[in-house]
């Protein structure tokens, strides 16, 4: 890790922690100050607690990843899994969280998709950051769509499967898309949104390569994006 990378790292740990833990401050202070005594504003302030010690999780994890990534060792509990079965229950979280935001939500998963053998737990990480991403960045209106087919190769009858998320968002700018990889790069774009350390794409990038695969991304500014994970239908060694 770069010296710059430190001290990127530093600043977003500063700024993430420090508001979760500014709140639980608060709510803390108000109990002590008597706040205890109405029972109807001490469950709203430790429901308050509770749910920003939750918002901790993603952060904690993000940053054992980091640990992994950095060092080389993140590891995969491979199993041969049935992609649409998988794929068709993963998406099903998004898709309230999409609707709730007014937004058109399609999924093609087409039947007969072949086994793959991957660590599924690991994956819905990385479909939860695309699906995440693509909801958050597509206003009011817009329309987020996955997809997955099998894709083959000249003289082969198929080489592996493809699963995309796409969306009809405000796009990355092309002087970022090749940086959006790069661990705590933040986009002009995810720079409009507080939260985020600017892991997760990285982070997914190197899940789906430590499968043998690749995360690919097509996107124009003002008309959308699509991240497409390609993974082989057999294991090859990570690259």
């Amino acid at each position: 890790m770069t010296d710059e990378s430190r001290r990127r790292l530093l600043a977003n740990l500063v700024h993430e922690l420090g508001r979760p833990l500014g709140a639980v401050q608060s709510a803390l202070q108000a109990l002590l100050n008597g706040a205890e005594e109405d029972p109807a504003l001490r469950r709203e302030l430790l429901e308050g607690m509770d749910d920003q010690v939750y918002r901790l999780r993603p952060l904690l994890d993000s940053l054992t990843d980091l640990y992994d990534q950095v060092l080389g060792t993140l590891e995969l509990n491979r199993r041969q899994t049935d992609l649409a079965d998988w794929l068709s229950r993963t998406v099903v979280p998004w898709r309230h969280a999409a609707i709730d935001k007014g937004l058109d939500w399609h999924v093609d998963i087409p039947e007969g998709l072949p086994a793959v053998r991957v660590d599924p737990d690991r994956l819905a990480q990385v479909a939860g950051n695309l699906l995440s991403n693509a909801i958050k960045y597509t206003p009011e209106g817009g329309r987020v769509s996955v997809t997955a087919r099998e894709v083959g190769e000249a003289g082969r009858p198929s080489s592996g499967v493809e699963i995309s998320v796409s969306d009809t968002g405000m796009g990355i700018e092309p002087d970022e898309r090749a940086r959006i990889f790069e661990p705590f790069f933040r986009s002009r774009r995810e720079r409009r949104f507080p939260q985020g350390m600017g892991l997760g794409l990285s982070i997914a990038r190197d899940l789906v390569m430590a499968h043998g695969g690749r995360l690919d991304v097509d996107s124009t500014p003002g008309v959308g994006s699509c991240f497409t994970i390609w993974l082989p239908l057999q294991p090859l060694p990570a690259g």
